[in-house]
């Protein structure tokens, strides 16, 4: 194992790539941007996403919005690769306003939209543009106006999720409205997209407003005016997007399902519990180590698993708007606003990670991030997708939540170069191999191939668990889907 491990480490371009890594770091340095202390940049990351797409793009019949968002995700990662051709040679992009690269960027991404998806060249060109735009604003923002927050790769597959979010809402308006083919036909998901966009647009407006909100107007009566408001917009632009039933429909939605309605139930349960959990241990001021916030994992695998395997529509919904939620809660913790902020910002201090370096509690928001994403990512027309739909599930719920308990309580030998022990390794994919049996037995999954399957997935997933610096939270989940992708030849 550890000849293997040194026989890769001196392959040359992997010699390469280190050395480039090591470049970056450097300039980085010198122009003062300090990117969250890791020991490597994470520049792989930047192709996660954008592989991912392509690769349910070839394989499977996917919706036309997907084929779109598909070739704007090329144009990313290539305006992704020519960033760091930048950062290898100089910082300076970071100043500069949109640059060539863009434009060559951009027409990557125009040229299939306009001759295989056939649409006009004004779409080709402005979505595109639009997305790298995006992309470079929250870029930009991400290493540097938040310090110590982000490795580059971590910002650029968060800039990237965020650019492919908003051009996705915006494509689904404006395309939907003009071409039968874009607009969302099967009505449970046009009731869960239309509340999950109209309430990620208001809290984006919500973030927005506590930014620029004067210094004297932080109170928290002022804080409630303004979510009085947020709401009051919420419901308008829901009636004009549903119509005059959009509130009954939601509550029949949830309450007009016996299933839906036990988890509802069941999830209530296990978010009291969480604040419970929360509260006492903010009052006793203990600092909670890693094995401690794990316990979370495992509340929120709960809450995934059943909604994935029990009702994979309401799970969708529930966690767009919780998403929403919990955008909105760390936006109250950084406004300042009495006595809420102080209250968060506490329990964040009690519950941080030792990667929560920065100005935001990003680890709590990858955590979830991780969970959800596969829910967007994974097509529709996907055959058998409970394996992929769980890869976050699996990855971090269970897998990296057994490696960090096993790995710290009987762990003896560890990984070259850091860590993390093998012994948690093996029980990483050990515990994944026996969450997948457990749910076969009670008769929750079946599906062709899913102890190989999952064997090759867990495999991979365990040893980037052990040997990356990123944030597990975000990038297990991608590399366990991708893992997934590589075993349907089965």
């Amino acid at each position: 194992m550890y000849n293997l491990y040194y026989i890769c480490m001196r392959n040359r371009f992997v010699m390469f790539i280190r050395c480039m890594d090591a470049q970056i770091t450097n300039n980085f340095r010198e122009a003062e941007i300090y990117t969250r202390p890791a020991q490597g940049n994470g520049l792989w990351t930047c192709a996660l996403l954008p592989a991912i797409l392509i690769f349910y793009d070839n394989i499977y019949k996917v919706s036309p919005l997907y084929k779109l968002i598909t070739c704007v995700s090329i144009g990313l990662l290539a305006h992704s690769i020519l960033y760091l051709l930048f950062f290898y040679v100089s910082c300076l992009v970071l100043r500069d306003t949109l640059n060539a690269g863009c434009f060559s960027a951009a027409f990557l991404s125009a040229l299939p939209i306009y001759l295989k998806l056939e649409q006009s060249l004004v779409v080709a060109i402005a979505l595109p543009l639009m997305a790298i735009y995006i992309f470079t604003f929250f870029l930009k923002l991400a290493l540097v106006k938040c310090p110590k927050t982000f490795t580059i790769g971590e910002a650029m597959l968060v800039s990237q999720g965020m650019s492919l979010i908003i051009v996705t809402m915006i494509a689904r308006v404006v395309l939907g409205s003009y071409y039968p083919d874009y607009a969302e036909t099967d009505a449970t998901m046009h009731l869960i997209n239309t509340y999950v966009f109209t309430v990620f647009s208001t809290v984006g407006l919500l973030v927005a407003v506590l930014y620029n909100l004067e210094e004297y107007n932080r109170t928290f009566d002022k804080l409630v005016f303004i979510i009085s408001l947020a709401l009051l917009y919420t419901l308008i632009v829901l009636h004009v997007s549903y119509g005059y039933n959009c509130i009954p429909a939601f509550v029949y939605f949830i309450f007009g399902n016996s299933v839906r309605v036990r988890l509802f139930c069941f999830w209530l349960a296990l978010v009291l519990l969480s604040v419970f959990i929360i509260v006492v241990r903010t009052r006793k001021g203990d600092r909670a180590n890693t094995v401690t916030r794990k316990v979370f994992h495992l509340l929120a695998t709960l809450v995934f698993i059943s909604g994935i395997l029990l009702d994979v529509y309401f799970m969708t919904l529930a966690a767009g708007l919780i998403f929403c939620v919990l955008i909105l809660i760390e936006a109250i913790r950084k406004s300042k606003i009495n006595p809420v902020s102080p209250f968060l910002q506490y329990a964040f201090d009690i519950y941080k990670d030792h990667k929560d370096s920065g100005n935001f509690a990003m680890t709590a928001i990858y955590l979830y991030v991780g969970l959800a994403c596969p829910l967007v990512i994974v097509p529709r027309e996907a055959k058998n997708p409970e394996l992929e739909l769980l890869s976050g599930v699996l990855a971090i719920g269970i897998g990296d939540t057994a490696a960090s308990w096993f790995g710290e309580k009987y762990g003896t030998m560890k990984w070259p170069d850091g860590n993390r022990t093998m012994e948690g390794t093996a029980f990483n994919v050990l515990a994944q191999m026996v969450a997948i049996y457990m749910l076969n037995i009670f008769d929750l999954l079946d599906s062709p191939y899913m102890y190989i399957r999952t064997a090759i997935a867990a495999t991979v997933s365990a040893l980037v668990e052990a040997r990356t610096t990123q944030v597990d939270n975000l990038v297990l989940p991608l590399v366990t889907i991708l893992a997934f992708q590589s075993t349907t030849i089965l």
